[in-house]
């Protein structure tokens, strides 16, 4: 449960250092939400969390 875990509080501690992905976040629909959390097990480090945060601006929903 740990690998799951940890890559969503790491999101919730970048998302709220990052206003530009935090506002991005927040327009989102509850379904864009989902599959923005639905991608966070694949990330196995905090750094790969910070990159996908960083890029949450651009991405394509």
């Amino acid at each position: 449960m740990d690998s799951y875990l940890t890559p969503a509080v790491t999101f919730g501690q970048l998302l709220r250092e990052n206003p530009q992905a935090s506002q991005f976040y927040d327009r989102c629909t509850p379904e864009q939400r989902q599959a923005i959390l639905l991608q966070l097990p694949q990330f196995q480090t905090p750094a790969q969390v910070r990159a996908f945060v960083d890029n949450l601006p651009s991405a394509a929903l």
